[in-house]
């Protein structure tokens, strides 16, 4: 009896041993691994569904669709789950429209999971749908529509299947075109459905703002179309143009021909560098005109025989045998000789300063990837035959777009502006968020300056080495160029490899627009960028000036009337110090310094110290007295450059009344008359004529270098 008794007794203690075990576990579940398997629940029932945001659109400057989404449809087939293909596949060959006889081979010939057909309208798609065919699945998403074609694709770029920027602004812009993906909690029922509850988690998609660009759809394609006949008529490897608005710096297109695979196309007009050759000039001639170095009917030697020796050991060749020229002629008809002798005469310092002043040697800023900063070594590496080479546009690399902001510059005025290809940003709602204004940088030449340049281009255009971008009743002003391209085979210059080019500006009186084009290998029998580039520009202004509304017509806008105004700094105070300690003192804030008269020290200046100046401008320091320091009379300014005469008047606080350009020829009052007028003081300015071949000047400088 009492061994049973203790068997009950165990066993009882095992059951309550066992279920104490269990209440154990069942709370460990409960409360241990609670949030666990929750987890594992959700898993197994729930999922998240990604909410994919619209892309953005990019859009012209008058509003035109440039780049946008649209919704698409593509169909699978899945091979385990078709039953009857005979009957699939003549229910949708219809909707394809693609043969019976076709698509069922296809179809029996898949294996597995498989994409028959993409790039289907929405409401096929939808037709497709409604067939309910079982092992048939449709899925929307969204594609890339260009509505340019290839027009502008190297400027726009492009985006991936996954419709994400990889090329151009598209890649640029990326982060804010694409938006920002959502995503939404559903319920799976069975293995192939799943279930939207209301009221379930989620988080919106935010679709992607939209951009205005600069460019001008119309003039994008214009341009694109011209380049690529004359790259196709002239068996060219490539060629390249861009323009811009020399007023507010924006690009209005950009244009590259062949257009090559996605991957591989670059746009070459940010891009790729080149020696500019001739076009180069307007550096040498600009800085010497600001530097007041050489007056425009001054007479350079050349040669007769088209070649001539600056200094022992550096000899340079002009494309036409003259024995010398004005400086207005040397440039109007690309003097090489003539144009390095100015180099030579202006210094390599000033020579680098002026260059890097138009930006020339750095990356222009612009909202692009992969922009080149072209090539311009510091002073302290250039040889002694440097300045002269430089001058005439070899032993460096430019960028179509530093070029075509350098032309600009002329033709607003003297004013370096920053490029711009995106005008605004508006969110998805088309609301403006972001907008961009014009933005110059710094003065690089006085508005004289700039004017007496103008004249030179026309002159080019009008009776010089561009004649072939000369229109009837038009002005165009511009400046060719022709370079040797280097051959890596033979580490040097590439027998019969040129690059042709021409800069132009139009119309000259009130400029609009500026462009430059390139052509890339033409034959070695037509290779000038007077024959092969200016007839690209001439025709590109002809479309423009065709159309009702479009840059070359009236000005509207933001386009301005003057050159735009740039960010002034005070003078400082640069009396009693040294030549060289004034000039560093200038340089530090952002102005350059111009000297007159000889002596240890600065005695005087002008403006004067705590009076404002454009950043980049000029400070003229008197070393000894000025005559007339006390600026009581008129002084006289008969055969003065208009730029100088300007700044004389300027300094005694006379306002001028100006007629013509070049060099003064009369003024009234007359010279000597007491300070101050009551009125303004008139001057009449001529561009002088060139003197005979036979009056060669002396102490004339030598320059030269390539073809125009």
């Amino acid at each position: 009896m009492e061994m049973r008794k203790s068997r009950v007794l165990l066993a009882a203690a095992g059951l309550l041993l066992g279920l104490m075990c269990l209440w154990v576990r069942v709370a460990w579940l409960q409360l241990g691994l609670h949030s666990h398997f929750v987890a594992r629940a959700a898993a197994n029932q729930q999922l998240r569904l990604k909410l994919i945001p619209k892309r953005g659109e990019l859009l012209d400057r008058h509003g035109k669709v440039l780049a946008r989404d649209l919704l698409v449809s593509r169909v699978a087939v899945y091979r385990p789950q078709l039953e009857n293909i005979p009957l699939v596949a003549a229910k949708l060959a219809p909707i394809l429209g693609e043969p019976v006889g076709k698509l069922r081979p296809r179809l029996e010939e898949t294996r597995g999971y498989r994409w028959i057909t993409d790039d289907l309208p929405p409401e096929v798609g939808d037709r497709i749908r409604s067939l309910r065919l079982v092992g048939v699945d449709v899925e929307d998403e969204t594609r890339r529509n260009y509505r340019l074609g290839d027009a502008a694709s190297e400027i726009l770029g492009r985006t991936n299947r996954d419709n994400t920027g990889v090329d151009g602004l598209e890649y640029q812009l990326d982060s804010r075109l694409g938006g920002q993906s959502g995503w939404v909690t559903a319920i799976k029922a069975g293995a192939n459905r799943t279930l939207r509850l209301p009221g379930a988690e989620h988080r919106a998609a935010r679709d992607g703002s939209s951009f205005v660009l600069t460019l001008d759809a119309e003039l994008q394609s214009i341009v694109e179309r011209h380049l690529a006949r004359a790259v196709d008529t002239l068996n060219a490897r490539r060629g390249f143009a861009l323009f811009l608005d020399p007023w507010t710096g924006e690009i209005l297109a950009a244009a590259c021909v062949p257009h090559l695979e996605p991957g591989k196309s670059k746009n070459w007009t940010f891009t790729d560098q080149f020696e500019p050759g001739s076009t180069y000039k307007i550096v040498v001639a600009g800085a010497a005109l600001e530097e007041n170095i050489a007056r425009t009917d001054e007479y350079f030697t050349a040669s007769e025989t088209g070649s001539a020796e600056l200094f022992p050991g550096f000899r340079l060749r002009d494309a036409h045998a003259h024995a010398g020229y004005t400086f207005f002629g040397a440039i109007q008809h690309s003097s090489n000789i003539v144009c390095a002798r100015l180099g030579l005469r202006l210094g390599a310092e000033r020579l680098y300063r002026y260059s890097t002043a138009l930006g020339f040697g750095a990356m222009s800023g612009v909202e692009f990837p992969g922009e080149a900063s072209g090539k311009l070594r510091p002073v302290a590496h250039w040889q002694p035959r440097s300045a002269p080479t430089i001058s005439i546009g070899h032993e460096l690399s430019v960028t179509p777009l530093q070029l075509a902001l350098a032309y600009g510059a002329i033709a607003n005025g003297g004013v370096l502006m920053e490029p711009m290809l995106v005008r605004e940003e508006r969110s998805s709602t088309g609301k403006t968020v972001r907008r961009r204004a014009p933005q110059p940088r710094h003065r690089v030449f006085g508005e004289s300056t700039t004017a007496i340049l103008r004249e030179m281009l026309c002159a080019v255009v009008d009776s010089g080495t561009a004649t072939s971008a000369r229109l009837a009743g038009f002005s165009v002003a511009g400046k060719t160029g022709t370079a040797q391209k280097y051959d890596a085979a033979s580490r040097g210059y590439g027998r019969g490899m040129y690059i042709a080019s021409f800069a132009g500006i139009a119309p000259a009186d009130h400029p609009r627009i500026v462009g430059v084009v390139v052509i890339d290998e033409p034959p070695r029998d037509l290779y000038y960028g007077g024959q092969v580039a200016a007839p690209v520009f001439r025709e590109i202004v002809l479309d423009l000036m065709r159309r009702r509304e479009g840059v070359i017509g009236p000005i509207e806008g933001p386009v301005a009337a003057r050159p735009p105004a740039v960010p002034a700094v005070i003078a400082p105070d640069l009396t009693l110090l040294p030549a060289r300690q004034a000039e560093r003192r200038l340089r530090d804030f952002g102005l350059r310094a111009r000297f007159e008269g000889q002596g240890p020290r600065v005695l005087f200046q002008t403006p004067g110290a705590g009076q404002p100046v454009d950043r980049g401008g000029s400070v003229t320091a008197w070393l000894s007295p000025p005559r007339d320091s006390s600026h009581s009379r008129l002084p006289d300014l008969t055969g003065m450059p208009m730029r100088e005469a300007l700044r004389q008047l300027s300094v005694r606080q006379v306002r001028p009344r100006l007629t013509g350009h070049g060099l003064v020829v009369r003024q009234d009052p007359a010279p000597g008359t007491p300070l101050p007028l009551e009125g303004s003081c008139r001057i009449w300015c001529e561009v002088p004529e060139a003197p005979p071949r036979t009056a060669a000047g002396a102490g004339a400088v030598t320059a030269s270098a390539h073809r125009p």
